[in-house]
């Protein structure tokens, strides 16, 4: 995916759009393992030449099959990522700009890079998400488990036999 900035060095300041969908073999074979690799990825923006830099800001969507956190069902997510980065052709080395040859600004690496660095940690299949039962393992979200919804840490059962005793006598 590379953008011709030809034209944006001839008029300064003047904003150019861009669109792509890419498959995620564009962005390299080694990334099968990440759940949005079997999906097409939608990279949008805007780029321009500032008179002495060349600005990029784009947008990432995607979406990928990711395992819920919670209940370990597989759940579809979408996803929206950003990226602004500073190209310059300049042969004078920068630590806040990206060097590029002065004619096509490749965003193949930066993309790829963007969609690993904000892989989410946590997906749920739904905001109310009840998981699975910590004692049984049935999924909540499908129905109740029958196991005890009170469960009494060790520590504490003397005093609960004392709590069931007094209830015992008072029925």
């Amino acid at each position: 995916m590379k953008l011709q900035v030809e034209q944006a060095k001839e008029h300064i300041g003047k904003k150019f759009p861009y669109s792509y969908t890419i498959s995620s073999e564009e962005l390299g074979s080694d990334l099968v393992a990440f759940p949005w690799s079997r999906h097409d990825i939608t990279i949008s923006g805007e780029f321009w030449f500032d008179g002495q830099n060349y600005i990029v800001l784009g947008d990432i969507d995607s979406k990928g099959d990711y395992e819920c956190s919670r209940c370990l069902q597989q759940t579809e997510h979408e996803r929206h990522d950003s990226f602004e980065e500073v190209f310059s052709d300049s042969r004078t080395p920068s630590d806040d700009v990206v060097p590029f040859d002065g004619e096509d600004i490749d965003l193949t690496e930066l993309i790829r890079d963007t969609l690993i660095i904000n892989e989410p940690s946590q997906v749920v299949c739904q905001d109310d998400c009840k998981g699975l039962c910590v004692h049984c393992g049935a999924n909540l979200n499908v129905s109740p488990c029958s196991c005890e919804s009170f469960v009494v840490d060790p520590r504490f059962a003397e005093l609960r036999a004392l709590l069931d005793e007094k209830d015992d006598r008072l029925s």
